[in-house]
């Protein structure tokens, strides 16, 4: 881990702008990698073209029901500094009832890019990792699309949370006598987890403002009063879900309802064997929340949560680690209004069976493994049923 010394620093926060000056930026690399495997680019552009035809002839909607989700997303950065210098990204996760069937990347110019690489972040999350090499103030986009096939069940059962998720973090203050307390106040009669989980979310959907928040942190954001950015609403619930001795944490998403977003979070709780979801920014309102409404990108760990609270170059305070993209080098920077965003609508709505679903799991296990995606996986973008996406899956 290194760090740069930074004599001023502007971080925006759900729209307030924040001066810090004499901060000392943290720059985290990612710990516990796996070993890196390079996306292969061959014929990158015309893929990204088709699949984009694919995505952009579909009706803007909300999914609801199990099918096909396409995603798409963007960033826009500026280059300090000549040189190499390395960002990563989430990647959509195999997990629960979720499998990644594509994933592409381009940049523009596309020679700003030396390398994308696949890695897997602490034996739980595939990160995209970005090595570019421009020149001094060279300003790169890079565009990112993937279609997840989603069923109405869990394809890979999640085990109950680890006990560590029970813990107060940097940014999860749950044993901090002002969570203690609403905790104690939340917790139902019936003892039942679901209603504290709604009774968790009817708090903060009710939560008025009293000051500008300064991090995101599940203190900040109480002592706020404010209700508006989802980073901090899930803060604030695990916290309260923590505070009762329930294992719980953050999930990066993008949710399937055709509209632009940076990203969104929600929280995963166990609940005796079973883990579930919900919303504490109320865009879902089911306690628990159906598979299909969500698309996982990232599970946070209790590292990423200590991270939260060391002033990163990528990151407002009390966000935590790698949940969009993160800067690992002290040479670049997110620039323009369009700096990270991300839209998710549905292409296709059926439940797929267990053929499709192992055939989906294999193949894109063998996209981690070598980075090269099948022409089976491309087809199977534009599949409407379990029989069209065995077929297309098939195809040798």
């Amino acid at each position: 881990m290194t760090r740069n010394r930074s004599l001023f620093v502007v971080t925006i926060l759900g729209g307030y702008a924040m001066v810090v000056t004499g901060w000392f930026m943290h720059i985290p690399v990612p710990q516990d990698v796996s070993p890196s495997v390079s996306i292969k680019q061959q014929d990158m552009d015309v893929l990204h073209e088709k699949l984009a035809a694919v995505i952009s002839s579909t009706p803007d909607k909300v999914m609801t029901g199990p099918g096909l989700v396409s995603a798409v997303g963007g960033a826009r950065v500026k280059l300090l500094n000549a040189g190499p210098q390395e960002i990563i990204i989430p990647l959509p996760q195999l997990s629960d009832s979720q499998v990644p069937l594509s994933f592409l990347i381009r940049s523009t110019p596309r020679d700003a890019v030396v390398e994308y690489r696949i890695q897997r972040r602490e034996k739980l999350n595939d990160i995209v990792s970005i090595t570019l090499n421009g020149e001094r103030n060279q300003q790169v986009r890079l565009e990112w699309s993937t279609v997840v096939l989603i069923a109405g069940k869990a394809i890979s059962p999640q085990p109950p949370l680890p006990d560590a998720y029970r813990s107060a973090t940097g940014c999860v203050q749950a044993e901090s006598p002002e969570i203690t307390r609403l905790a104690e106040s939340l917790w139902p009669d019936s003892r039942k987890l679901e209603e504290y989980a709604r009774n968790i979310q009817e708090f903060i959907r009710e939560m008025k403002p009293v000051k500008p928040p300064r991090s995101m942190d599940a203190l900040g954001i109480l002592n706020s009063g404010h209700n508006g950015i989802c980073t901090a609403n899930v803060n604030l619930a695990v916290a309260l879900l923590r505070a009762k001795g329930i294992s719980s944490r953050s999930l990066a998403v993008i949710p399937p309802i055709s509209q632009r977003l940076e990203m969104h979070r929600i929280v995963e709780y166990s609940d005796g064997e079973q883990t579930y979801f919900f919303d504490p920014s109320s865009l879902y309102v089911d306690v628990p929340m159906k598979p299909w409404q969500t698309l996982i990108v990232a599970k946070s760990t209790v590292a990423d949560e200590e991270l939260a609270m060391k002033p990163r170059m990528s990151a407002s305070l009390g966000c935590p680690y790698a949940q969009e993209i993160e800067l690992l080098s002290s040479g670049i920077t997110l620039w323009g209004e369009d700096f990270f965003w991300t839209l998710a609508k549905p292409l296709a709505r059926f439940e797929p069976n267990d053929e499709a679903v192992s055939l989906a799991a294999e193949a894109w296990a063998k996209f981690l493994n070598e980075g090269l995606l099948s022409e089976g996986q491309l087809k199977a973008s534009s599949a409407s049923t379990s029989a069209d996406l065995i077929e297309a899956l098939q195809t040798k």
